[in-house]
């Protein structure tokens, strides 16, 4: 059997402690309407359960849009600089039809 160093499990302690740390952050989880440059309006989800509704049928343009325009609160609340993986960094996005 061999025995892990008190250092290294006390960094991976730290390191857990820091991520789980970040993820609580206020104002990383909220929902938004969106209006798509198509003309479609839609309510997202960042970083919490999807809303209720039918998921929108998007394109991979329309997709990568209301992701864009839905993060855009993150990206003024972290900054340029924030520790990946984060809620800021790596969010999580759903959108249903606000129609």
């Amino acid at each position: 059997m061999k025995f892990v160093p008190l250092r290294y499990a006390a960094g991976v302690a730290d390191a857990l402690w820091s991520i789980c740390a970040v993820a609580t952050l206020p104002g990383a989880a909220y929902q938004t309407t969106v209006q798509l440059s198509s003309g479609k309006h839609l309510l997202c989800s960042v970083n919490e359960t999807p809303p209720a509704g039918e998921p929108a049928v998007l394109t991979r343009r329309e997709q990568d849009q209301a992701e864009v325009l839905a993060t855009q609160r993150l990206r003024l609340l972290s900054g340029p600089y924030s520790d990946y993986p984060s809620d800021y960094t790596a969010p999580t996005v759903a959108c249903v039809n606000a129609d």
